[in-house]
């Protein structure tokens, strides 16, 4: 799911100055396979993991303290994957996003199948 989300707002985030990438784990029999996106702002680094099992890795960094933030989180719902993504997002870019709309407009165009 978060796969499908990044590529589905990849250009939106890029339009509003968030770059960033997503990669799946590779399909070598791994028990647990997972999703990881890593987005980024002129000031700080974020990354979002998520495993099928449902657990969540967010770490956001701060390029100029070197302060890293980290939290996990065991994700069950749809919707408790859009606020581990609204939580990246606000974290890298300051909270600018929370003010401007950005993520409220996400969970209106999201289409996660």
């Amino acid at each position: 799911m978060l796969q499908a989300w990044f590529t589905e707002n990849e250009e939106r985030l890029r339009s509003c100055g968030v770059t960033g990438d997503i990669q799946r784990s590779p399909d070598d029999g791994r028990s647990k396979t997972s999703a990881r996106m890593t987005v980024e702002t002129d000031g700080c680094v974020a990354m979002l993991i998520v495993w099928d099992s449902g657990e969540a890795e967010l770490e956001c960094g701060d390029l100029a303290s070197g302060q890293v933030q980290q939290e996990h989180r065991d994700l069950r719902t749809p919707g408790e994957l859009f606020d581990a993504i609204e939580t990246v997002l606000a974290r890298v870019s300051d909270g600018r996003w929370m003010a401007t709309g950005f993520i409220h407009g996400l969970w209106d165009q999201a289409r996660i199948p």
